[in-house]
């Protein structure tokens, strides 16, 4: 665990990691479910769900300078596939069709017709079922590459971050020691353990 931290706190953008007890770990999946409750269209944090059932987690403060996403970190969904449909998202074998997207920086015009919400994310109206249809977004969890590359020497694997929302940023922040400054972030790293790393 060690090196995972020394890994972590090398990276840029990095300002501090934790290890999480299993008592804050299990504090972060809470709030994120009272969160989620309270949402007018319902929000479903999977990466954050997913932490408590793996064996180690770490939290990230970060600020501007850690690189950015390479895929998007919220979807709008409908639950399942539709037959045809060529826009799914598998997560934790779960699927869904993405009916919308965080738009990433930098990205290619989309080829097909797209409802802009803001600057930072869109609706594919052809994509819809129906208004009938209920839709989620979700916040599937997203690839740590920094990790996956030494995973096989750190003895490590499923390896997930996530980002939490303000409530569990809010105990992050207090638990850990981590500052309230607004230009800062929290990311969570969570990973299983696969045996004793290599130590050549």
């Amino acid at each position: 665990m060690d090196r995972v931290e020394q890994i972590l706190r090398s990276l840029p953008g990095v300002v501090d990691a934790a290890r999480l007890d299993d008592a804050q770990r299990l504090r972060v999946v809470e709030l994120e479910a009272r969160y989620e409750g309270f949402s007018v269209i319902p929000v479903r944090n999977l990466g954050v769900s997913l932490l408590a059932g793996r064996d180690a987690c770490f939290a990230l403060l970060k600020d501007g300078r850690f690189r950015p996403p390479k895929v998007p970190t919220v979807y709008l969904v409908e639950q399942g596939i539709r037959a045809g449909a060529r826009h799914g998202l598998e997560v934790e074998g779960a699927v869904y069709t993405v009916v919308g997207e965080e738009v990433l920086e930098g990205r290619a015009a989309y080829e097909e017709p797209v409802i802009p919400v803001d600057d930072s994310f869109v609706i594919f109206p052809d994509r819809r079922s129906g208004p009938g249809v209920p839709c989620t977004f979700i916040l599937p969890p997203i690839a740590f590459p920094e990790l996956e590359r030494e995973s096989g020497r750190l003895g490590i694997s499923g390896i997930i971050s996530i980002s939490p929302s303000l409530a569990a940023d809010t105990f992050l922040r207090e638990a850990l020691g981590f500052p309230p400054s607004n230009d800062l972030a929290t990311l969570l790293i969570g990973f299983n353990t696969v045996g004793r790393p290599d130590e050549h």
